[in-house]
């Protein structure tokens, strides 16, 4: 399992843009063959700081999913949102029973 955690501070003028971009990203992605789950949540001690939790079944699927529409025109737009670029961090696990 692949998981990805990527953060992203958002500027207080952009937050409605930056959730409204969100919705067509987390939807596809969830919609998308090898996707566990896609989830946006905002940080309660920082306002406009968000992160976006991504468990994947393998790499592979991650690399699908970093070729499709609605991830890359996120990506096209989200700089416009943002006070500093996102950062993105990689994780491997297994789910423990």
């Amino acid at each position: 399992m692949i998981i990805i955690h990527a953060l992203f501070k958002v500027k207080p003028e952009q937050r409605e843009g930056f959730l409204v971009e969100t919705k067509p990203l987390i939807a596809g992605s969830k919609g998308e063959e090898g996707n566990i789950s896609y989830n946006l949540f905002e940080d309660v001690s920082n306002p406009n700081t968000f992160i976006v939790v991504e468990e994947w079944k393998n790499e592979e699927a991650v690399k699908i999913h970093n070729q499709e529409p609605h991830f890359r025109a996120f990506g096209e737009k989200s700089g416009e949102f943002l006070l500093e670029p996102m950062k993105v961090t990689t994780y491997r696990g297994e789910e423990v029973k």
